[in-house]
């Protein structure tokens, strides 16, 4: 891969980064915020609002879930921008293959070939 290339992904990595960061701390806020309300609410909450309070959970879970993945997504991305400074970025990690340059645009910290993430799904990892 062409150095100007590299600089192109180092440089939409640490967007990406960026923006995950700030979407994480945002929903670690509005959780934390939420949660604080609820608990004090909790003691006085008439029986017709316990719905509320599933759906309020379900909310709070679901949250939490894409938290969790977004803090995934921003391990891959500092893996990624490692490679970039050892050169071995675009390396798949399995077959040592070339990961092509249409699946780094579209998921630029892709750790894996498509037939390699193809096998490792397959698998059920």
């Amino acid at each position: 891969m062409k150095k100007q290339d590299i600089d192109t992904f180092r440089k939409l990595l640490l967007e990406l980064r960026k923006r995950l960061e700030e979407s994480v701390s945002h929903m670690q806020h509005e959780a934390l915020e939420h949660d604080g309300a609820n608990q004090n609410e909790l003691s006085d909450m008439p029986l017709e609002h316990l719905a509320d309070r599933g759906s309020d959970s379900f909310a709070r879970d679901l949250m939490l879930g894409i938290i969790q993945d977004n803090e995934a997504e921003i391990i891959d991305i500092d893996r990624s921008l490692e490679k970039i400074d050892n050169d071995e970025y675009g390396i798949c990690e399995c077959c040592n293959g070339e990961i092509p340059e249409e699946r780094l645009k579209a998921i630029p910290f892709a750790r894996l070939c498509i037939h390699c993430k193809q096998e490792e799904e397959k698998q059920g990892k």
